[in-house]
């Protein structure tokens, strides 16, 4: 089922598949308005320069292959809110994020991540 052009679930899947097809940071930015939050359990990220770091070391701190078995768990979108559930193998069992897109862009996201201990 593809999601109508600009709408809340078609800006978060564009962003997931740039996420996924390791499209680089830009095109990973490119869905996020210049002044949005990004919401980690330690930081908030105000507008794309931090944004884009915070995705730069994410990326960097990724296991091998992480984002090769990534999967889509969830996704729900009720108006401008959109809520997913994702894991990505068993070293990030489940991860989850709520974006809030107005005007086709993203200008809220919360991010959280379980990562497993492996041994």
């Amino acid at each position: 089922m593809n999601a109508q052009p600009g709408t809340t679930e078609a800006i978060v899947r564009n962003h997931l598949q740039a996420f996924v097809e390791q499209k680089g940071i830009a095109a990973i930015l490119s869905d996020y308005a210049d002044n949005a939050r990004f919401h980690s359990e330690t930081k908030t990220y105000q507008g794309k320069q931090e944004i884009g770091d915070f995705f730069a070391s994410f990326i960097a701190s990724l296991p091998a292959g992480a984002t090769e078995r990534f999967s889509l768990r969830s996704l729900r979108v009720d108006g401008e809110l959109a809520y997913i559930t994702w894991s990505a193998g068993r070293e990030i069992p489940l991860g989850t994020d709520t974006f809030v897109v107005r005007n086709g862009k993203i200008v809220s996201q919360t991010f959280a991540a379980y990562t497993a201990s492996t041994p």
